[in-house]
């Protein structure tokens, strides 16, 4: 393991304090450091417009990660905007100019960083290669729909449950009269069984208990349009927790189930607008 302490007094290392919001780099600029995060969580966003006035939320960087460690063999501009999520702390070391002379002073410790950098960037390798097989096949059944209704929706969902290794799923949407409640959808526990329950959201949360729910980990994803969150999807596992990976991979998975619900409603507001000029 790193002892973070020997890093921090080496002299080859400066800590660098960011409050909630603060950016760290924006895309295209260059540096040479390699950065370990020692306290909280940083945002990774990518600019999605040419005006470069929109972002979009590529991952989060949490304690122990280590990022930009290109800077060991290139000087390349960065393709990404990183910005605390909340008030964090970092070491970093300029590759370029610190890292030879602190291998010949820690080599130890040298040869411990280059180890935990290989063993993380095998992690993501590992990370992206479970995001893109999950994405690719609900996005693939999606595209094949011929129709979208409940039952299909239904049918996503049974399989985003087995693509993505949770025991089960729960969908609410949004009340569209009352602002703090929600109503269940579906429940993969009934299977194929279509639900019309309403529940009351209080401090911004459902209750897990009465959801029968308090012997699972559990995973909640609001899914979004427009800033308004219009969906949940609770995502239950029996024996065994949420890691980042999980939640990356039902963070991705779940937009292209927000499109989904999003083209049945708007199906159904267009069939009900010709009923009404009839």
């Amino acid at each position: 393991m790193l002892d973070i302490n020997i890093l921090k007094n080496s002299g080859f290392f400066k800590e660098i304090i960011l409050e909630k919001w603060d950016i760290l780099f924006k895309e295209w600029e260059i540096d040479n450091n390699i950065y370990i995060i020692l306290i909280w969580e940083l945002r990774v966003e990518k600019f999605t417009s040419k005006l470069k006035n929109e972002t979009k939320v590529l991952a989060y960087l949490e304690k122990n990660d280590v990022f930009w460690e290109a800077s060991l063999n290139d000087n390349l501009p960065k393709w990404v905007n990183i910005s605390a999520k909340s008030k964090s702390l970092l070491l970093a070391i300029n590759a370029k100019e610190w890292m030879d002379s602190f291998w010949s002073k820690y080599p130890d410790e040298a040869f411990k960083l280059l180890k935990y950098m290989i063993y993380l960037a095998n992690k993501r390798l590992s990370e992206a290669n479970y995001l893109i097989t999950a994405a690719f096949k609900i996005s693939s059944e999606i595209r094949a729909l011929e129709n979208i209704s409940n039952k299909k929706i239904f049918e996503v969902l049974e399989m985003l449950k087995n693509s993505v290794e949770v025991d089960d799923i729960i969908y609410y949407e949004a009340n569209p009269v009352m602002e703090n409640y929600v109503t269940l959808k579906y429940d993969t526990r009934q299977k194929w069984v279509m639900q019309n329950e309403v529940k009351e959201i209080t401090n911004t949360k459902l209750d897990m208990l009465d959801l029968k729910v308090a012997n699972f980990s559990n995973y909640t994803q609001k899914l979004s349009i427009w800033n308004n969150n219009l969906w949940i999807l609770i995502f239950l596992k029996k024996n065994d927790n949420f890691d980042e990976s999980d939640k990356k991979v039902l963070f991705t998975t779940s937009a292209a189930v927000a499109w989904l619900i999003k083209q049945k409603q708007l199906m159904d507001e267009e069939r009900d607008k010709e009923y009404m000029e009839e």
